[in-house]
């Protein structure tokens, strides 16, 4: 009776089992509740430890911000961290497993043998068969198991990890240039909002009055239409022109506070974008100069240099994979079964396998391994001439941004003298309203402009510096204030500014040591 009730019971567990695993897999939408209080703390853990802004947000303590509590960056920074645990993780691979082991065995009845003759067939001399084990036992073990196969395999995996890491590094340099790139593009376009908002609403009103007063002047037949019409159109055309300025200025702050990681409705104090240090074009350093520190400091250029060497390490698994395996197992066992006499013993073994299939497959491996490390070489090759072009381009662009910026900032100037001629006039009533606001929004687009030559400018010297590696160093991000954040940014921007460059390492300029790298990595 016994023995019929066991299967019984092990299909009521396996339907009750496959109930359960059903029920598990019902999808369960998030409710509203608890969604909108899990993106409550969300917000708030992104304000986290986030300092207010002072009276004024001066560029560089804007990029300071950006560098410290921008979330994208702040991404990158555990990518890296990430990448660093699991190379701290491979490197454990590399050592023997230790296996512990526990189990226990359970019969409903006794396990049951007897003997026959090896060459007889015949029934052993025993009355009766004998019990060899008992129906209760629990056994306990602790084996040692190196694998010399995957103790290679694993070394070059710890290996790869180390280059990941380097390779979080130089995705986290790239994001820093792009995030600085971009947040003194934001801050410039917020700060020419600022500036300019005044006048140009000044202006669109003066306009607009203008505007009411032609149109009275033409009801009243005072002005011939043709002329009216026309005086209108100016005034229309120039309202147009302001408008579409004011909106696409509008937009600024917010991105800016976005970047730096601030509320979407800060409402900030910045520069003015007239005292703001224009940056420095480097006309006095050669583009040779930029090539070499191109080659030392890229972000690209170092990252395919690093996914180059994880890809000659994948070579190298493929191609140890296929030698034979060979495995060692030693550890102490203990068993409670009554009937063994031995209850304690060490147990060792060692085992060798080979895959037949790996010396029809050996060929193709070791040409796909080849092709792999030539692929790797000419990914290498195609990045450090695209990198070469990119620091000319750069320079072009440079010098043009910033013979673009002294050329806005002369016609700026221009009519800047020409507003206040018109405005003396139109008091004098030398000059109608019309013409007074043609001149003051003819000097607002020059403004304008020039704070757009100085933003590309920015851009384009962003871009050099991106391009030749240059950038400020900081230990750790989480242990320098603010305001120490700050400062390093000030003075770094201001010794670039004056043109002062950091020194190139004289490792970078000695031909024997560039050749001897060289062919290190064509033996690789």
């Amino acid at each position: 009776m016994q023995n019929l009730n066991i299967p019984k019971l092990a299909v009521c567990a396996a339907l009750i089992s496959l109930g359960f695993t059903g029920c598990s897999t019902t999808p369960k939408p998030l409710p509203l509740n608890q969604q909108l209080q899990l993106l409550q703390q969300d917000r708030l853990n992104a304000q986290k430890d986030v300092e207010p802004v002072g009276e004024l947000l001066s560029l560089n303590e804007a990029v300071a911000r950006g560098l410290k509590y921008n979330l994208d960056h702040r991404s990158k920074l555990l990518e890296q961290a990430i990448a660093l645990g699991a190379y701290d993780l491979s490197k454990f691979d590399m050592l023997p497993k230790v296996l512990a082991s526990a189990g226990y065995n359970y019969r409903n009845n006794f396990f049951i043998t007897e003997a026959r003759g090896a060459y007889t067939g015949n029934p052993s001399v025993l009355t009766e068969p004998f019990v060899s084990s008992a129906r209760e036992s629990s056994q306990y073990g602790l084996a040692l198991n190196w694998n010399i196969l995957d103790f290679g395999v694993s070394y070059f995996t710890a290996r790869q990890n180390a280059d990941r890491i380097l390779v979080a590094s130089e995705r986290r340099r790239r994001t820093m240039h792009v995030l600085v790139q971009d947040i003194q593009s934001a801050y410039l376009r917020a700060a020419t909002a600022q500036k300019l908002k005044q006048d140009i609403e000044s202006t669109i009103k003066d306009a607009s009055e203008a505007l009411e007063q032609s149109r009275a002047v033409e009801r009243r037949g005072l002005k011939s239409p043709i002329d009216a019409l026309k005086y209108q159109k100016t005034l229309l055309d120039n309202i147009k022109i302001l408008s579409m300025i004011d909106q696409d200025l509008s937009t600024a702050k917010i991105e800016l506070n976005q970047l730096i990681n601030l509320p979407a409705k800060s409402n900030l104090k910045l520069e003015d974008p007239d005292r703001i240090a224009v940056p420095n074009a480097y006309a006095n350093a050669q583009t040779e100069e930029f090539e070499v520190r191109a080659m030392i400091a890229n972000a690209d250029l170092k990252e395919s240099i690093y996914n180059a060497r994880i890809a000659v390490e994948e070579t190298r698994k493929s191609l140890l994979r296929l030698f034979p395996g060979l495995t060692f197992n030693t550890g102490q066992q203990r068993s409670t079964n009554s009937y063994y006499i031995n209850k304690e013993w060490v147990e060792s073994s060692a085992n060798i396998s080979f895959n037949l299939w790996n010396l029809i497959s050996a060929p193709s491996a070791i040409k796909s391994a080849k092709q792999n490390k030539e692929l790797a070489a000419q990914k290498r090759m195609m990045m450090q001439m695209a990198i070469i072009s990119q620091v000319h381009l750069s320079k072009i662009q440079l010098l043009n941004s910033n013979a673009i910026f002294q050329q806005s900032s002369q016609i700026d100037a221009v009519d800047g003298r020409i507003a206040d001629i018109t405005t003396n006039r139109y008091q004098q009533g030398k000059a109608s309203k019309a013409e007074k606001v043609a001149a003051d929004s003819s000097y607002i687009i020059s403004k304008l402009r020039k704070y757009q030559a100085l933003s590309q400018l920015f851009a384009a010297s962003g871009k050099m510096q991106a391009t030749t590696g240059l950038e400020p160093q900081f230990s750790s991000l989480d242990e320098v204030t603010l305001g120490q954040l700050t400062v390093k940014v000030d003075e770094i921007f201001k010794a670039w500014n004056s043109g002062n460059l950091p020194e190139i390492p004289v490792e970078a300029v000695e031909p024997t040591k560039v050749d001897a790298a060289i062919a290190q990595t064509k033996s690789e």
